[in-house]
């Protein structure tokens, strides 16, 4: 099962309707309860957990992240990296972009440049 919790209605309903076995979701405690849960595409939202807490739960659960994000500035970048979030669209992509990553997990070698970025700001 493939849960949608970006909380744009529009990004909402075209992912649900092109990719097969997904339903849309508005309530965090919905996505840490369902037990068929396999991937979770996401962005940054507000909601009773902040977003390194939430995420932590839900890789814990071993539930796959696509992280969609403005930039490879967000602040949130470095904690998604952290939790082995490596399945991870910037503005501006296409639901055929989410498709693939479904597909295609991405690697280690994908975010590797930004893991770098961030070990050198903290030397």
């Amino acid at each position: 099962m493939i849960l949608i919790f970006t909380g744009d209605e529009q990004i909402d309903y075209d992912i649900s309707k092109k990719i097969e076995n997904s339903r849309v979701v508005y309530y965090p405690d919905y996505i840490l309860q369902e037990p068929e849960a396999d991937i979770l595409i996401a962005t940054v939202q507000p909601n009773k957990y902040n977003f390194t807490d939430f995420m932590f739960k839900v890789r814990e659960k071993n539930i796959r992240v696509i992280l969609l994000l403005e930039n490879n500035k967000a602040k949130v970048l470095k904690d998604a990296l952290i939790l082995g979030i490596y399945d991870i669209l910037f503005d501006t992509f296409t639901i055929e972009d989410i498709e693939k990553l479904i597909k295609e997990p991405s690697s280690f070698s994908f975010v590797s440049q930004y893991v770098k970025e961030l070990l050198d700001s903290n030397k």
